[in-house]
């Protein structure tokens, strides 16, 4: 396996992972077993046919539950917390399942909107009273996401004030991966851009040296390998980025030896992570191939994009493979693109000219042997561009973390040859430049 793989599957498995980084664990029994109609749409991530459907519908609490659903996987998120709130009365007892992915998907919109508070009572009914629909390894991550919300459950919200444009410059490091030079608390520091990390992370010694002050209280997160990893929680009290300033980041304390990447016979320590809620709160982000990261701009982009949807607290992407239309997770942290297993089910007619071969990603805790396929080339409809991937790994098993509808996770091979890619939170879409080759769109 060539070293962006690995390191590719390394940052899926154990930032995929991380509590709060993924949300959503769809029942395993009962009426959303056999998923038809609206349940299906929302699941399977066909949120335009979702929204038709939603404009046949009479009013009432249907109604009011699809669109709230709608609303939070399209970032609307205080519309999504007054319609989930105002049908779960009445769903509890007549469609308990809906009522589960209610409360699942609450608990995500208010730890978006910092109401930490309200998340740690959400999360607490779901274990109270829907914990027969998950699965031991679900449940356990739904409980280490309350013991997260029980530490911030005091904390004050998030805040950015803007004083101009953010443009920072970005660098490669060894894992392929792109870094910012920040200074933070006095303290000059790479820091990994990463959009799939569900909050920001800083390494034990790393917040040390910031002078950082874990709060009351401790959790854990499971990495990609099962095994249990603590983690603590400290409030960054303001973050420079150029032109914008955010007060009060969520920061998540790991051991030092859950941020250490081994490639080949090489390690590289990662000490810091800018996470998803930073994004969000500066609305759109463009990174540049020439080593920018800029944000704040009011320039309309050219072009058309991928529609972009949120899985909890992760970007998804929707991408067009052989004329299906089909959700695949956004990385900045991972190098390589990996496929998943529902890819693996849905195109297994073409398994034949796949290749067997094994991987050994190193999750959080150590390393696990992982069977894949290799399939020689894919092609990706992304907006009004088509990315074209050689040798592309595909998982022959699930990798249990919570990406069972999700087709794949895309990395920075999806981005290489174009000259810049933008992620826009507010009108959710996810947009590449011109091509390096040719100055156009392909």
């Amino acid at each position: 396996m060539h070293k962006p793989l690995k390191v590719s599957c390394k940052l899926l498995l154990l930032l995929a992972s991380l509590p709060v980084a993924t949300s959503t664990c769809w029942p395993q029994a009962g009426n959303a077993a056999q998923a038809s109609g609206p349940d299906a749409e929302l699941k399977e991530f066909h949120l335009d046919e979702l929204e038709t459907l939603l404009q046949t519908m009479p009013p009432g609490t249907e109604h009011d539950y699809f669109a709230g659903m709608l609303a939070s996987r399209t970032n609307r998120i205080e519309e999504s917390i007054e319609m989930l709130n105002k049908v779960l009365p009445a769903i509890r007892e007549a469609r308990p399942d809906r009522a589960k992915e209610a409360l699942d998907t609450l608990a995500n919109d208010y730890m978006e909107a910092f109401q930490y508070g309200d998340m740690e009572r959400t999360i607490d009914d779901l274990v109270a009273h829907f914990a027969v629909q998950y699965k031991p390894a679900e449940l356990q991550q739904i409980k280490d996401n309350a013991a997260i919300a029980r530490i911030l459950r005091e904390a004050p919200p998030q805040t950015i004030e803007w004083h101009g444009a953010v443009a920072l410059k970005t660098e490669r490091n060894p894992i392929n991966s792109l870094n910012a030079e920040l200074t933070v608390n006095g303290v000059e520091g790479q820091w990994l851009l990463d959009t799939g990390a569900g909050l920001s992370v800083v390494t034990k010694s790393f917040a040390e040296r910031l002078g950082l002050k874990a709060l009351p209280g401790a959790s854990r997160t499971q990495g990609g390998t099962g095994i249990e990893n603590p983690l603590q929680i400290a409030l960054l009290p303001t973050l420079e980025l150029g032109g914008a300033t955010l007060h009060n980041v969520v920061v998540m304390i790991l051991d030092d030896s859950s941020l250490n990447i081994s490639f080949g016979k090489d390690r590289y320590q990662i000490n810091g992570i800018v996470g998803y809620p930073v994004f969000r709160a500066l609305g759109r982000v463009t990174f540049t191939h020439d080593g920018e990261f800029r944000a704040g701009e009011k320039d309309q982009l050219l072009g058309h994009g991928a529609k972009m949807f949120m899985k909890g607290l992760s970007p998804i992407v929707q991408c067009k493979v052989e004329g299906k239309m089909l959700p695949f997770g956004f990385d900045t942290g991972a190098s390589g693109t990996a496929l998943l297993l529902r890819y693996a089910q849905t195109f297994q007619a073409e398994a034949k000219t796949w290749k067997k071969a094994e991987s050994k990603p190193s999750g959080a805790g150590g390393v696990v042997k992982r069977k894949v396929y290799i399939q020689p080339e894919v092609k990706l409809g992304i907006g009004d561009k088509v990315v074209t991937l050689k040798k592309v790994t595909i998982y022959r098993s699930s990798t249990l973390t919570d990406t069972e509808e999700l087709y794949g996770n895309l990395g920075q091979d999806v981005v290489a040859d174009f000259q810049s890619f933008t992620l826009d939170f507010s009108a959710m879409t996810f947009q590449l430049g011109e091509t390096l080759s040719t100055g156009k769109g392909q």
